[in-house]
């Protein structure tokens, strides 16, 4: 029963890459920003991601000679560093592990629904967590529920700052979704929303609201004192946001390639062997402006 060679699951080179398949599988909001991850197929804990300047508006050419007026490009750049590294643990004792060790179902279901659904988690939380220090324009206040009024003045500032409205999606609490924004006549309406059945703790798309993509996730940021509003740790702080103004990396851990890793060891000092998926990424805003917070009370 002793936690030897021939009992020991989850082996790295078995299992490591279902854990990068699982944890993909298990993030939503990730997938509507810019991922340069494979920036770092090579190596490395820093990427350089420039800042394209738009060029001038078009020009005549001098009828006579052909000349034109140059416009001289200056970039700007952000740097993306990798600077999280966190991790999921299990330990089981040799016990427990004889046990599991032919057990391929229940093998599966720690390391899809607890290792790999933790780390993609806590991926995403810091993902939508990004935006509380980082994206500066703001609207609603947590005295009062979400209202039209407030999508509707989220919308005119990312105008106002030239935001592109092809690339913006919102990101929604529950609570602010269901129990706010849902019951207003003007938003009931199924053609606008669609009639999904979705658990409150899932991430999907769940149809447009004026023209882009809806999604609502528990992992909305609480409110902790920006601007003038106290914010109550009830409050939520909801977003519209284009896709490049919130960018991330995931990095390449000991050469095992992009993602999250496994790894197993024996415990000192124990009859024990214990089970460890870790992920090491970078997150980084590169426009303050390229979005909107959206305060709601509950």
């Amino acid at each position: 029963m002793a936690g030897g060679t021939n009992y020991r699951p989850f082996a790295p080179e078995i299992w490591s890459s279902y854990v990068k398949v699982y944890f993909q599988n298990k993030m939503f909001a990730s997938k509507h920003f810019m991922n340069f991850s494979s920036d770092l197929k090579g190596g490395g804990d820093m990427i350089t991601i420039p800042h394209l300047t738009k060029g001038p508006a078009v020009g005549s050419f001098t009828t006579t000679t052909g000349a034109i007026t140059d416009f001289i490009v200056v970039e700007t750049r952000t740097q993306l560093t990798i600077n999280n590294w966190k991790y999921s643990s299990k330990k089981f004792s040799d016990f427990e592990w004889g046990r599991i060790a032919n057990n391929y179902n229940l093998q599966n279901m720690y390391l899809q629904n607890d290792i790999a659904y933790r780390l993609a988690d806590k991926f995403e939380v810091d993902l939508l967590n990004q935006q509380l220090s980082t994206i500066y324009p703001h609207t609603g206040t947590s005295a009062v529920q979400i209202s039209n009024t407030a999508i509707q003045e989220a919308i005119r500032i990312t105008a106002t700052y030239s935001v592109e409205a092809d690339g913006l999606a919102w990101f929604l609490h529950p609570n602010a979704f269901y129990g706010e924004l849902l019951r207003k006549n003007q938003f009931y309406d199924a053609s606008q929303f669609g009639r999904p059945v979705q658990s409150a703790g899932l991430y999907q798309p769940i149809g447009n609201l004026y023209g882009m993509p809806l999604y609502i996730t528990n992992n909305i940021p609480t409110g902790s004192g920006i601007g003038g509003d106290g914010y109550p740790s009830t409050s939520h702080v909801n977003l519209l946001v284009h896709k490049r103004t919130i960018v991330y990396a995931i990095g390449n851990i000991d050469g095992m390639g992009i993602g999250p890793r496994l790894k197993t060891m024996p415990v000192a000092d124990a009859a024990a062997f214990r089970v460890i998926g870790d992920l090491a990424y970078g997150i980084k805003t590169t426009d303050n402006y390229g979005g909107v917070r959206m305060v709601s009370d509950t």
